[in-house]
């Protein structure tokens, strides 16, 4: 059957099978992204407005129009980027379906889509799905770009480049002399960019820019995001792509066959989200920099080699001096000390087993059970 053989090479979520092991063992999950930051109750509020006046049914499928406006309202405030709310800007099934319906409309075969290792680990199996081929370049421990890797990766069939700024897992957050580097290699070899920014919200050091934003970039990005991670929603599935219209007609084919539209009342809450205050947004970011500095000192007093992160809520420690490949260290982790963390090469084409990866998006209760539990 057409398409078999790809899915059934893709490996399964790891971080997700670290989340049941947790489970199974009754402990602290630092592996998937939950946010523990609170919901706002007004969007909270606004969802269950939605479900009791009736608005059960399918939604307009690109998604409602004023969560549409109110997206491309926020674009130009906050990403500095202009798009129009009719033609350029889809309401997807939270950002994982805007990047694998990107991928679908956008990617052919023989397409390569150059991807930074370690990355978010819906990358690839898009892509792959998508029959195209992944091409891999690597971000150090230092969070640097290997700049002359990244040009010899770039050839004949290269279709685009996947940026994600503030970067999950290492934290970096993209300079503007990064992007503007990518900007230039996208334009000498006539290359497009997904962008997928859903912790933009989440920076402590540096400044979140789109790429997007650069000049002569904006026709050639799709610019990827959500409400899940910021809004503390992960369960209502509420994302969006924006790209210019002759590049959104595809993106929004794959999205129509795909998923039909986002859950409507969810649409509803999300369009209050928007309308949040800016303390709201500054009380956030204390809260995740607290639980930052708290978990990056106290893994500091172990011996792993931990680097901190510029944004995002997660973090990766080096485990080389235990005698333990990723797998087994964070197997022992969740089996004897109670702690579910995510091993490195689920983030890599290859390597990374000797690295693992900690999301402190977790409340301080928990986090310091966990960090308890690590340093017994």
């Amino acid at each position: 059957m057409r398409g078999a053989n790809r899915v059934e090479g893709l490996s399964e979520s790891v971080i997700r099978e670290m989340t049941r092991k947790a489970k199974k063992h009754d402990a602290v999950n630092l592996s998937q992204g939950y946010p523990d930051y609170p919901t706002h109750e007004k969007v909270m509020e606004e969802a269950k407005r939605a479900i009791d006046e009736g608005l059960n049914q399918y939604s307009v499928t690109w998604g409602r129009e004023k969560l549409r406006k109110k997206v491309a309202e926020k674009l130009k405030r906050f990403n500095e980027i202009n798009y129009d709310p009719e033609f350029e800007i889809t309401i997807t099934c939270g950002s994982s379906e805007a990047i694998m319906s990107t991928m679908l409309g956008l990617i052919e075969p023989k397409d390569e889509v150059l991807i930074f290792q370690p990355f978010y680990e819906n990358y690839v199996p898009a892509v792959s799905m998508a029959s195209g081929t992944p091409v891999y370049t690597t971000i150090s421990r230092e969070q640097e770009l290997d700049r002359e890797d990244i040009k010899e990766k770039i050839g004949k069939n290269t279709k685009a480049i996947m940026v994600n700024t503030p970067h999950n897992p290492t934290g970096k957050v993209f300079t503007e002399d990064d992007l503007r580097f990518i900007r230039d290699l996208c334009i000498e070899n006539d290359v497009i960019a997904f962008t997928d920014e859903m912790y933009e919200r989440m920076i402590y050091e540096g400044e979140h820019i789109s790429l997007a934003s650069l000049d002569d970039m904006w026709e050639r990005t799709v610019t990827i995001g959500g409400f899940s991670k910021v809004y503390s929603v992960t369960g209502w599935r509420v994302g969006y792509a924006a790209a210019p219209k002759e590049m959104m007609k595809p993106i929004r084919k794959a999205h129509d066959y795909t998923t039909v539209c986002a859950p409507t009342p969810f649409q509803e809450g999300a369009v209050k989200a928007l309308d949040l205050p800016q303390d709201y947004y500054e009380n956030m970011l204390e809260y995740y920099r607290n639980a930052r500095d708290f978990v990056y000192e106290n893994i500091k007093e172990t011996k792993m080699d931990v680097s901190k992160p510029q944004g995002a809520y997660y973090m990766l420690a080096g485990i080389e001096d235990y005698e333990m490949n990723d797998v087994e260290f964070t197997n022992h982790l969740v089996k004897d000390k109670g702690v579910a963390v995510v091993p490195g090469s689920s983030f890599y084409h290859e390597g990374g087993k000797d690295l693992v990866r900690f999301c402190f998006s977790q409340d301080m209760d928990l986090l310091e059970k966990a960090m308890e539990r690590i340093k017994d």
